[in-house]
């Protein structure tokens, strides 16, 4: 086994359990660098036995230890993700540059796949998401650009376009098809990945989504087309498949010519 796969998963599983912290404290008035997490139930402080990424969900059963109210799937699964999507970009990173000089890159990829992830999971909880994290992810990207990429003027323009159809839906529809978040959410996707695969991220984001969608139809039998499903995830989605499976738009392309 790679020797970095389980440091990289290890830090990813702690960088999702601060994930939590952001999503659930994040616009509430809490403090989210400081302050003891705290059962929602009964508000008993937690100890650190309570605290352990993924281990101690599994340990409790999925409950507080002491008034036994069940804990939300969100913490496990999003520390889960994390870890998993740590070890990918590791693998990425290994396979592409591979040397102490450009670990920086890890970094930089690092932080942009927590981000996304922290705005899936705030958005599937709260149905919205935040300006604060957006804003953060497109500052990140836009100086990921000037740092190791140096597009041209014509290359972040094109990256924009699919940012622009989301929010032209946005104003068409008047909110209801769209939010203004995953025009915002795009365009730091489009940024990070440059064109074409800006592009193949905002497919990749329909594609899943509506096959969410019909999966969702048909597990709760209700035929149900308007229930109110936050995009933001999908988004996200769209842009990690877009960056760890670069081209594929040219090669769908070529397929079908």
């Amino acid at each position: 086994m790679e020797i970095g796969v389980l440091p990289a998963f290890l830090s990813g599983l702690i960088a999702g359990s601060f994930a939590n912290v952001v999503v659930m404290r994040l616009n509430t008035g809490m403090s989210i660098g400081g302050g003891r997490s705290k059962c929602f139930s009964c508000g008993r402080a937690l100890a650190w036995p309570e605290l352990v990424p993924l281990i101690s969900f599994l340990v409790q059963q999925g409950r507080c230890r002491t008034c036994r109210s069940k804990i939300s799937l969100q913490y496990p699964l999003v520390e889960l993700l994390m870890g998993i999507l740590f070890t990918l970009l590791y693998l990425k990173w290994r396979a592409d540059y591979g040397v102490r000089e450009d670990i920086y890159i890890l970094a930089y990829w690092c932080l942009a796949g927590f981000l996304l992830v922290v705005l899936s999971a705030y958005d599937a909880r709260h149905k919205i998401l935040p300006d604060k994290l957006s804003y953060a992810f497109l500052t990140l990207v836009l100086a990921g650009n000037f740092l190791f990429i140096a597009s041209s003027a014509k290359e972040l323009v094109l990256s924009l376009l699919p940012s622009f159809f989301i929010f032209l839906l946005w104003i068409t529809s008047r909110g209801r098809w769209m939010g203004l978040g995953d025009a915002k959410l795009m365009a730091g996707g489009g940024l990070f990945l440059g064109w074409p695969d800006a592009l193949w991220a905002l497919l990749a984001a329909f594609w899943t989504g509506a096959a969410f969608g019909i999966l969702l139809m048909i597990a709760e039998r209700d035929g149900n087309l308007k229930r109110e499903i936050p995009f933001g995830p999908f988004v996200s989605a769209g842009i990690l498949i877009a960056f760890f499976f670069p081209g594929m738009l040219n090669s769908l392309l070529l397929f079908y010519e």
